[in-house]
């Protein structure tokens, strides 16, 4: 017997972020670049293949369509939904990692990090107002 383990909107999530991922993923592998020889550009490309093969996995285990384009509403709101929660990543407090933080840093830097985040999230709200389907 066949469980549902996620809800109608559960499944739009997953699958258009993963149509996206395999989009970016597809665009990665089409670049000239890495049409080159040498080690590091075909473990580039295996990379990518691994990658690109577990999404299709991961969609197939959980049954979901293979649709991959979604409408532009759920393309807009999945980008700024993504970046909106990586960009979070680029506060002063989170770039410690990376060397020394200057102590004026985070004045001059977090509000401009929560700007792009406030601005990414009216981006997600105003696709939500876009028509479903190919709008």
């Amino acid at each position: 017997m066949s469980v549902n383990l996620l809800s109608d909107n559960q499944r739009r999530r997953l699958g258009t972020h993963l149509g996206l991922l395999v989009s970016d993923l597809e665009r990665l592998a089409e670049s000239p670049e890495l049409a080159r020889d040498g080690a590091a550009c075909v473990g580039v490309r295996d990379a990518i293949a691994a990658a690109r093969r577990a999404a299709d996995q991961m969609r197939a285990a959980l049954s979901l369509p293979t649709d991959r384009a979604p409408g532009l509403r759920r393309r807009v709101a999945a980008v700024a939904e993504v970046w909106a929660a990586r960009i979070e990543d680029l506060r002063a407090r989170r770039l410690s990692g990376y060397g020394a933080v200057h102590p004026d840093l985070a004045g001059r830097l977090d509000p401009r990090v929560e700007e792009v985040r406030a601005r990414l999230e009216a981006l997600a709200a105003a696709a939500a107002r876009l028509p479903e389907g190919d709008a």
